[in-house]
């Protein structure tokens, strides 16, 4: 019997390429995990919170003597006042007797009694709905001051004015010039009515003869300002003296001496 010798070769031959083969993806292996650990994370988004834009203050809340006072947001639900609390154009502030609320909008500010509703508006303008208003300026104005009511609208010039709104929507709406000068247009008309210091006007809903209204101005004598400047709550209802008071007072002389 022959002996059948296989070449070596042929013995080594699959070993080599098993051990090729196999080492071949070792290395593969390797790679791939390498490339894979050196592959960043993706990093994960940071969650931001987007800041409102505040826009500043137009006027605040100065005093306040009696509660309770509101104020309704142009957008949003209407929230009790403080002193501080700051209003923005087109929010509305409103008062229940026996409240009293002093609010500073730039060089002008103004006074509310009780069941007074008043919106601030741009351009120095003040829409009155109901209530009592006592306004005056602290400064020069950067433009006209005009207080708007349910009968025409009030201009005033470096004055301090009463404004009085009853609760009766036929009553007629008082204005009363405590110093300096007011104009008064009514609803529909062109012309204006110039109210004096120590001046009256009543207008009733409706009225526009100016001429009418205009004779029908009238001016207080001195005993009667005297009583009404002694006993008004929001004249002298606050700690702080009101900034005008010595012009006031002028203003009862001059009645006394009849000038």
């Amino acid at each position: 019997m022959k002996n059948v010798f296989l070449p070596q070769t042929r013995l080594i031959q699959p070993l080599r390429w098993g051990w090729y083969w196999g080492l071949l993806g070792v290395v593969l292996v390797g790679c791939r995990g390498t490339v894979t650990s050196l592959t960043p994370e993706p990093t994960p988004a940071i969650p931001t919170t987007e800041m409102p834009d505040t826009a500043p203050s137009a006027a605040a809340i100065r005093a306040i003597v009696a509660q309770p006072v509101w104020v309704q947001p142009a957008q949003g639900e209407e929230v009790a006042a403080q002193v501080g609390t700051a209003l923005q154009y087109e929010d509305t502030v409103r008062t229940e007797d026996p409240a009293l609320v002093e609010v500073g909008l730039g060089t002008l500010v103004f006074r509310l009694g009780g069941n007074a509703s008043l919106t601030l508006r741009p351009n120095q303008q003040l829409q009155m709905a109901a209530g009592q208003m006592l306004t005056w300026l602290e400064g020069q104005p950067p433009g006209p001051v005009t207080i708007q009511t349910p009968v025409g609208i009030a201009g005033i010039r470096g004055t301090t004015v009463f404004v009085n709104i009853a609760e009766d929507p036929q009553d007629p709406v008082e204005f009363f010039t405590w110093e300096g000068e007011v104009t008064f247009q009514p609803t529909g008309a062109t012309d204006v009515v110039l109210i004096r210091d120590g001046e009256q006007l009543l207008v009733s809903p409706g009225e526009v003869d100016v001429a009418e209204l205009q004779r029908r101005v009238r001016r207080f004598g001195s005993e009667e300002f005297r009583q009404r400047l002694e006993t008004s709550p929001i004249m002298n209802g606050f700690d702080q003296p009101l900034p005008t008071l010595p012009q006031i007072e002028a203003v009862g002389e001059t009645l006394e001496t009849g000038r």
